[in-house]
């Protein structure tokens, strides 16, 4: 690979991830999740990774460091501030927060600019692949947001990959990467095959028996 093919690589992933976040913040305003905190933001970005198999849609991201403090990406927070920096992005209650890694970093609540926002999403529904990746984030921001914001805050706890037993706090979840073992997409898909004989859970309803199943496992229910 050239330093030329580095770069554009660079580049794609970076816009890849910029309009995952303006597709997650336009997810929440419709679902009423806005202003969005950054640890919530992070956490939907998440389980858009690990349900993306549901759809059939690609992982954006599909490995990240397991920290008690739940899902946090380096490289879409970087993301998220460039569109914070353009004004793409508006940022409220903003304040800084000591990290795990003893550093600090940004913290504060996310919501679209509609004026600047409104004409990347029109761009974006021009295109198949988009149209369909934005049903499934919408979709599943949708299911999420069923939850209390108690039980938001808390559904990392409930989330069969992040809480594979087998991997400790700081080591890497690799669930689409090279392990590929995504015990979340799995079970959202096991659910949709628990319906009566001769009836067929939608992708929809997969995912709302996942998050259904989420808030049983925080209230000790079966």
């Amino acid at each position: 690979m050239t330093p030329e093919d580095g770069r554009s690589n660079g580049y794609i992933g970076s816009l890849k991830r910029r309009i995952r976040i303006v597709m997650l913040l336009d997810a929440a305003e419709c679902a009423g999740l806005v202003p969005l905190a950054i640890g919530h933001l992070h956490f939907l970005a998440y389980m858009s990774n690990t349900l993306a198999p549901v759809w059939d849609m690609p992982i954006l991201e599909g490995k990240l460091l397991k920290r008690q403090s739940g899902p946090f990406y380096p490289a879409l927070q970087r993301d998220l501030d460039h569109l914070v920096g353009s004004g793409v992005v508006s940022i409220s209650k903003l304040g800084y927060l000591l990290s795990e890694g003893n550093r600090w970093r940004l913290e504060g609540s996310y919501h679209l600019n509609k004026t600047l926002a409104a004409p990347i999403l029109v761009a974006l529904e021009q295109f198949e692949s988009e149209q369909l990746l934005m049903s499934f984030i919408r979709e599943m921001v949708y299911a999420i947001s069923a939850l209390s914001e108690n039980d938001f805050d808390n559904a990392i706890s409930a989330d069969a990959t992040f809480t594979d037993p087998v991997i400790a706090f700081g080591n890497v979840l690799d669930f689409g990467e090279w392990r590929k073992v995504n015990y979340t997409a799995n079970a959202a898909r096991q659910f949709g095959h628990l319906l009566p004989e001769g009836t067929n859970a939608t992708l929809g309803e997969e995912l709302h028996f996942y998050v259904r199943h989420l808030h049983r496992r925080m209230h000790g229910e079966r």
